[in-house]
């Protein structure tokens, strides 16, 4: 399979490696593999999705799109997941604006390395932290 779907060691984070031509049956195997690793865990998890080694074509992401726009698990709309792209393929910025343009206007942070996607999910589990801290101390005053 073009996909490689592992957590990365201690942390809330999928990695989903992609290499060559994907089509709309990989994505939805890595939804698949997602959801499942996500079953074991509670909280928020956040999927980086490496696209750099990757392709597509115009039809298999329009009808992934379309798939996961109806609340697939270990997608993009599901509530438990934070998605996080890594790549900068002309592929990437049609996907993100077909999610963008879907109801509820799924937002997905993209960046060029990995490294850049961790630091970005490591400042927003530090804020999310900092709000969650706050909320509970204003609950005991």
């Amino acid at each position: 399979m073009p996909i490689a779907v592992d957590w990365i060691p201690d942390e809330p984070i999928i990695l989903a490696t992609c290499t060559g031509f994907l089509t709309v049956g990989d994505f939805k195997g890595m939804f698949e593999q997602v959801a499942a690793l996500m079953q074991a865990v509670e909280g928020i998890i956040y999927r980086i999705a490496d696209y750099r080694e990757a392709e597509s074509s115009f039809v298999d992401i329009m009808k992934t799109v379309q798939e996961t726009a109806k609340g697939m698990s270990g997608s993009v709309s599901d509530p438990r997941l934070k998605s996080i792209y890594v790549g900068t393929t002309h592929w990437i910025s049609l996907a993100r604006t077909a999610y963008q343009n879907q109801p509820g206007g799924f937002q997905i942070p993209t960046f060029h390395s990995i490294e850049d996607a961790l630091t970005y999910i490591h400042l927003d589990m530090a804020k999310t932290h900092d709000v969650a801290t706050a909320d509970s101390q204003s609950e005991t005053l």
